[in-house]
């Protein structure tokens, strides 16, 4: 009798079922989808919130200036600190190498 309540039995039910070990977390995830489905119902079809009317009109403006430089003067300092990073670890990876073939 002992044997039975150690058995795996329990654990094997539905194993053919995708996700069949993991059903809390099925559950939380469709209780999440069903939050924001909830909130996303409330808006009016076709209508779009005031930020992001905003944001599509400053990112569609035809001023030749590329996507990632159209956030303003905060994408302009990233852009052009992630040039300056990438120079830097491009000219010590250099030193490195030019370390190890001299020496």
């Amino acid at each position: 009798m002992l044997r039975n309540s150690l058995s795996f039995r329990p654990f094997l039910r539905g194993v053919g079922e995708f996700g069949a070990f993991c059903t809390p977390v099925r559950l939380f995830r469709n209780s999440a989808a069903l939050k924001y489905a909830a909130a996303a119902a409330k808006t009016t079809p076709g209508k779009l919130p005031p930020k992001m009317a905003k944001l599509r009109k400053q990112f569609q403006a035809q001023n030749d200036l590329p996507i990632f430089l159209k956030g303003g003067s905060m994408d302009n300092i990233l852009y052009r600190l992630t040039w300056v990073l990438c120079f830097l670890g491009l000219g010590g990876d250099i030193w490195l190498w030019l370390g190890y073939i001299i020496a």
